[in-house]
């Protein structure tokens, strides 16, 4: 289990596109992070004019401590669902930063240094309901952040979501865990210095990871 960990600030931006379930995402996480682990967390959201398929995001300030400034900064964690997203926020990213990106619909990355799973292909093929994304997402944030818990994420879940859908959630979510943990490496690393953590990510070959069957 992973222990409570003290975090000074920890900043996630999730983007993508409207469709994608980013807020419920965000809400989700929120709900986890503050009541389930007792962090201080703010939260906001932003959403284009289009129901569908107009750009997305909910960002998350993460602290042990109370927090002065509500709004995010300086990313440590940019998961990025869409080519766009991708695109329009990886420079906010901190030089040790990580980047998560959907590879199912992400073609190109400003950088070679990032972290992808087919997250759309999952939900599609494996979990068989696409709306589910968001929840393998979840799954795989869970095993990346080495301050989250898993068992205190799925409570979350189950908390916030319709019990008609539980089921299949829980199997989203456990799908991007399980798959994060066999293809992803390590959580991230919250204590090296920016040099030192960007290089020991470019040493993990991090470059187009892809799910096997």
């Amino acid at each position: 289990m992973k222990e409570q960990l003290t975090l000074d600030r920890f900043e996630i931006r999730l983007s993508g596109l409207g469709g994608q379930g980013i807020l419920t995402l965000g809400k989700l996480l929120g709900h986890a992070l503050a009541l389930g682990h007792g962090y201080q967390v703010t939260q906001t959201q932003s959403y284009g004019p289009e129901a569908r398929g107009g750009a997305s995001r909910a960002d998350l300030v993460v602290s042990s401590h109370p927090i002065s400034y509500p709004k995010t900064e300086r990313l440590d964690l940019l998961v990025a669902l869409s080519q766009e997203a991708c695109n329009s926020y990886h420079h906010l990213l901190k030089k040790n930063g990580v980047l998560l990106v959907d590879t199912t619909l992400v073609k190109q990355t400003p950088t070679n240094v990032f972290l992808g799973l087919p997250f759309t292909e999952l939900a599609q093929t494996r979990v068989k309901v696409p709306q589910a994304m968001n929840t393998v997402v979840l799954g795989a944030i869970t095993f990346l952040m080495p301050f989250s818990r898993r068992d205190v994420m799925r409570k979350s879940l189950l908390a916030n979501l319709p019990e008609k859908i539980h089921k299949v959630n829980l199997k989203a979510f456990s799908l991007g865990y399980d798959q994060a943990r066999k293809l992803l490496e390590n959580p991230i690393d919250l204590w090296n210095g920016e040099e030192e953590g960007a290089a020991r990510r470019g040493d993990m070959n991090l470059t187009d990871i892809m799910v096997e069957d």
